[in-house]
């Protein structure tokens, strides 16, 4: 990580020591996210870390697990995202989400989680005429975005390339083309610390 995107993360990922004891080097801190985002972008084991850190695999994989279970990750992801979409000129939550199986559909347009939720873009698998009154009887637009594919050439389908962006940031994390973790909350850290991307992203602003 670069000293600004570090300064971002930082008052997350250090813990605040009130009981008093011997504090860990702040220099180590950083150490231990380097180490984590190079496992999840090279998907290496835990014992394959390499020496050049300054750290070891199971000091690594001791914090990753007390991260994780203070939500550390989830609680960058937010910080994050709020002052990227702020740079953009947009709200500073989101206001979309993503569903992958057609029989939790309904249910999620029932629930709305989103209360700004107002359109929905969805692919050919979402035709028929029970998600249309799904939707309508929530109030929400419903857009089929998914067209006869062209014989001669390439068309772009609206909306879609953003599902297919976001598979391609995550082929880059080798960690997370398998399912290698134990458990499921370690692997939906995995997927968090992707917030790599942001990193970078505000780093070139």
């Amino acid at each position: 990580m670069t000293d600004t995107a570090w300064a971002r993360i930082r008052a997350l990922v250090i813990p605040v020591h009130a009981h008093g004891g011997r504090p860990c080097c702040k220099h180590r801190w950083r150490e231990y996210v380097n180490a984590l985002l190079y496992v999840v972008t090279t998907g290496c084991p835990w014992r394959a870390l390499p020496h050049d850190f300054a750290v070891t695999w199971s000091a690594t994989h001791k914090h990753f697990t007390w991260w994780t279970r203070k939500q550390v990750w989830e609680q960058a992801l937010a910080v994050l995202r709020a002052e990227d979409r702020v740079h953009d000129g947009r709200g500073e939550h989101p206001t979309a989400a993503n569903v992958q199986d057609r029989a939790a559909f309904a249910d999620l347009l029932a629930k709305n989680p989103c209360a700004s939720l107002s359109h929905v873009w969805a692919d050919k698998g979402y035709t028929g005429q029970a998600p249309a009154d799904a939707a309508a009887k929530a109030g929400i637009k419903l857009e089929l975005v998914s067209v006869p594919k062209p014989e001669s050439r390439f068309v772009v389908q609206p909306r879609r390339w953003v599902v297919e962006r976001t598979n391609g940031w995550s082929n880059r994390h080798r960690r997370l083309v398998r399912q290698y973790e134990a458990s499921l909350a370690a692997h939906e850290a995995f997927v968090t610390l992707q917030i790599r991307i942001l990193l970078r992203r505000l780093d070139r602003r």
